[in-house]
């Protein structure tokens, strides 16, 4: 009975793993390579997560866009129109938070991006060299 119950839970977790490996697998297949070459031009690696996106209209108001100011974006110049937001986990830890780029773009092109500390409200900070940011931003936490 022992034997049978070690056979379902190592059953059980090769099962979750390999389920967790093909979606890592087919999330990277979609994500943008460009979006991968923007996140390593500033030395950072995407951890291994499921991205997420959404889409969004350009904030008009200002209290709206009062986060956006603290990363130093700029949406002056764009038309009206929706902004694709997304969200990639980085290897490496801030303290006992994640960190996770986030890529703004606008008809397919990347706008802006900006760091933000996961579990932290702002906690945002524009997108920089990883040690660079390691050095100023996370001894400061």
């Amino acid at each position: 009975m022992y034997k049978k119950w070690l056979i379902g839970l190592g059953m059980f977790l090769l099962s979750f793993g390999i389920i967790f490996m093909l979606f890592n697998t087919y999330f990277l297949a979609v994500t943008p390579e460009k979006h991968m070459e923007w996140i390593e031009r500033y030395g950072w690696k995407a951890d291994v997560f499921l991205p997420h996106k959404k889409v969004f209209v350009i904030p008009i108001q200002p209290e709206l866009r009062h986060t956006y100011q603290l990363a130093d974006v700029n949406f002056h110049g764009l038309e009206k129109g929706t902004i694709e937001q997304n969200v990639y986990r980085l290897k490496g830890n801030c303290g006992n938070h994640h960190l996770e780029a986030v890529l703004l773009t606008y008809e397919e092109n990347i706008i802006d991006s900006f760091i933000q500390l996961s579990e932290s409200d702002p906690g945002i900070v524009k997108m920089m060299d990883q040690p660079v940011f390691m050095e100023q931003i996370c001894q400061k936490q």
